[in-house]
């Protein structure tokens, strides 16, 4: 039983849907930088401050719902005698990560949102 008060319940849904989106926009961004197996990501994670979502539980539904969508493929690369997921964006990951940059760099009220909400 949820014991939040309606309002509330309702800003900590709106809360996870937003960091959920925002979270899946950097998760795209930082693959496109160069490929990246899950560990070495959550390790990345842990030592930035404001970032949650550091556990595999977390992690890897987030990377299986990109590579569902085509943004983001993955292969398995050996390490001594372990495989490891390593991630990478795709050609259309790419062209969604253009889009949303120039959605966002040629609508001023947007970029006057983003410098609002990172200051």
């Amino acid at each position: 039983m949820n014991i939040l008060p309606p309002a509330q319940k309702n800003r900590k849904a709106f809360e996870r849907m937003a960091m959920r989106h925002m979270f899946s926009a950097f998760l795209l961004w930082y693959i496109s930088k160069g490929r990246v197996h899950g560990y070495e990501l959550i390790k990345r994670l842990e030592k930035e401050e404001g970032f949650r979502v550091t556990t595999p539980s977390q992690l890897y539904p987030m990377l299986k719902s990109l590579m569902k969508q085509g943004f983001v493929s993955q292969e398995r690369e050996m390490r001594g005698k372990r495989a490891r997921k390593v991630y990478r964006i795709t050609a259309k990951g790419r062209v969604l990560l253009q889009d949303v940059k120039k959605c966002m760099r040629k609508n001023p009220l947007k970029l006057e949102f983003l410098r609002e909400m990172v200051a």
